[in-house]
């Protein structure tokens, strides 16, 4: 997933950051940070867009089953019709229309279950993996806000120092 490789690029930047004396303080390159936050805000759309392909794909699904749900109980009116004449054979045959239905339609509703369940299940993971991503950066982000401010403090320090 493209997120990963966004989020290793992240660390790299942030180990790779030259050291600053006295702590464990690093500089990391605004321009790349920004950069690798620009491609993750890119790459978490992408993982909304899988999970509508999963709808999507829902749907298609449901309307296959209708469809083959239409063609079952078509095809056993027909037969119905063509057996009007004998009594039994109708009742038969209306008997098993309705079952034929009934299994297709209990069917339908077991593939809109299993899909319901798995688009639901990849959307909370996506959204817990975007959540934990945007946690991760916002702490990495605050690290270099951490590290900016002491670098900042340094420098004042050391200017009062010499003016003073």
């Amino acid at each position: 997933m493209e997120i990963h490789g966004i989020i290793d690029k992240l660390e790299t930047l942030a180990s790779e950051g030259k050291k600053l004396p006295m702590g464990k303080k690093a500089l990391i390159d605004p321009d790349k940070l920004l950069e690798l936050v620009d491609q993750l805000r890119v790459a978490v759309p992408q993982d909304i867009v899988e999970s509508q392909g999963i709808l999507k794909k829902r749907e298609e699904l449901l309307n296959q089953s209708l469809g083959e749900a239409r063609r079952i109980r078509s095809s056993a009116e027909t037969e119905f019709r063509s057996r009007l004449d004998d009594h039994e054979m109708l009742k038969e045959a209306k008997s098993r229309a309705d079952k034929i239905v009934e299994e297709a339609q209990q069917k339908a509703q077991r593939i809109l279950d299993m899909v319901d369940t798995d688009a639901s299940n990849r959307r909370g993971e996506a959204d817990r993996y975007a959540q934990e991503t945007l946690y991760k950066l916002e702490q990495q982000v605050a690290n270099t806000l951490s590290t900016v401010r002491n670098g900042i403090e340094v420098i004042e320090s050391h200017l009062r120092a010499t003016v003073g």
